[in-house]
């Protein structure tokens, strides 16, 4: 099946991230799959309001800011999105009664954003020291009208597409996923095989992300040598 990027259909874009580069945050991250940019910036454990204070564990707070625009229900359905999955995921009993602000600002949308949030994300807490329960990745995949499964999915090819599809998974990617989201019309066939494709393009994402980890403790402490 021919994509137009000419990308096979289990083949993502080209993956970069930056980390640390948000001055005023207590770790942050840049994720970008092709044209597909999300910078997530990570405050705390920091003084909760009163109002949100948990005695048992720490309050985890998400803003997510599209690309263009005011945020949209859609928009507000990710913010819900990423706040459930990283509640699950932070290990806030160690910060009872302090706050986890993760915001997340989409710098360039050309499909697959969801994952790519969830992925910025987690580098981001990463790097802010925050302790998790694992790692998390997460990949898309579309349904094309033909039936053709293809991951990673354009902005252009998900607004053709019969159903998109987005899983997340922890370290190993093994487990069952951390959050999952279908959207449209699929047989249970076409499920099952975006599961498998989403699964094994998770792996493929976490050995990225922990290289790009790995080379910044390397280079910090080549500076402090």
């Amino acid at each position: 099946m021919a994509r137009a990027d000419r990308r096979e259909g289990d083949q993502i874009r080209a993956l970069h991230c930056v980390l640390g580069q948000l001055g005023r945050a207590d770790g942050s991250a840049q994720f970008s799959a092709g044209d597909t940019s999300v910078l997530c910036g990570v405050l705390g454990p920091v003084d909760v309001r009163v109002y949100d204070e948990k005695l048992d564990r720490a309050h985890v707070e998400v803003r997510f800011r599209p690309d263009i625009g005011l945020p949209a229900t859609k928009d507000k359905w990710v913010e819900a999105a990423l706040r459930s999955t990283f509640e699950r995921v932070i290990l806030g009993h160690l910060h009872p009664r302090t706050l986890v602000q993760i915001n997340v600002q989409v710098r360039q949308g050309d499909g697959s954003v969801d994952a790519a949030a969830i992925n910025a994300t987690t580098l981001a807490l990463v790097d802010a020291s925050v302790p998790l329960r694992t790692m998390v990745a997460a990949a898309s995949c579309a349904v094309l009208p033909g039936g053709a499964v293809v991951v990673d999915p354009t902005q252009e090819e998900a607004d053709g597409a019969r159903s998109v599809h987005t899983f997340a998974f922890g370290a190993g990617c093994s487990s069952e996923p951390v959050y999952s989201d279908s959207r449209g019309d699929f047989a249970a066939a076409e499920y099952d095989a975006c599961y498998d494709l989403c699964a094994a393009t998770a792996e493929r994402v976490a050995a990225f992300m922990r290289a790009a980890i790995e080379g910044k403790v390397t280079k910090e402490a080549r500076v402090g040598a």
